[in-house]
């Protein structure tokens, strides 16, 4: 027997009515689909389960994105479009151009509000895995923890780039175990944060001529990136 959250009691008892007797999917956040039947259905909904339907993960590149901290809630639309898009993990990172303090940014992360956006959006799409996000920390300090990985593919999307687009090529099917990509706040990457990254191994690539807003152009990379590396 399995005791669902009181969100989750919620939904389908006085949002979706769904009375005892039902069948209905319940997923682990690891990959986990599994059958059961709702037993009891009020405040507290408990179901049983019957059997695991899906199990494992998909096979397909991991894929990881670090976003330097928007302003508002258009973080919140990241962390939904990530999710959606199939993003394994999500590191925010305050750099130069960020507005406030790290420590003002660090309380301002709202874990838990994340966390729910990150279920909402899997229930969505039938996502089967939680994306995970991580603890916000320095740019330099991001640049740093993956300065050695093996097997990782490391892009950082920069307006100013000029000579490197991102080509098929770059990001091929079965390359690389695992891509991470850098995107910016809204004022953008310094001269001087780029030149670090590129001191590090990171390769600055450009999404073309126009100059997108920070939030499209994570949509953009996150897209495109998953849908050459056979992701989508």
């Amino acid at each position: 027997m399995v005791l669902l959250p009181a969100e989750e009691s919620y939904h389908i008892s006085r949002v979706l009515r769904l009375q005892p007797g039902t069948e209905i999917e319940l997923m682990d956040g690891h990959g986990g689909v599994y059958t059961a039947v709702i037993v009891e259905a009020g405040r507290k909904v408990i179901a049983r389960m019957i059997c695991l339907k899906e199990e494992g993960s998909d096979g397909l590149v991991q894929f990881w994105v670090g976003q330097g901290l928007l302003k508002g809630k258009k973080m919140d639309g990241i962390v939904q479009q990530c999710t959606e898009l199939g993003v394994n993990r999500l590191i925010p990172f305050f750099s130069s151009r960020c507005q406030g303090s790290l420590r003002e940014l660090r309380e301002r992360q709202k874990a838990e509000r994340w966390d729910r956006i990150v279920i909402s959006a899997c229930k969505q799409c039938k996502r089967r895995d939680l994306m995970v996000i991580e603890e916000m920390v320095e740019f330099s300090t991001m640049l740093s923890q993956f300065e050695n990985a093996p097997g990782l593919l490391r892009l950082l999307f920069w307006e100013e780039e000029k000579d490197f687009r991102l080509r098929p090529e770059m990001v091929g099917e079965g390359k690389f175990d695992k891509i991470l990509i850098l995107l910016g706040p809204e004022g953008g990457f310094s001269r001087d944060e780029v030149s670090l990254a590129r001191e590090g191994g990171w390769q600055t690539v450009s999404l073309g001529r126009r100059i997108l807003r920070a939030e499209t152009a994570t949509l953009a990379a996150v897209s495109l990136v998953q849908y050459l590396a056979g992701n989508m």
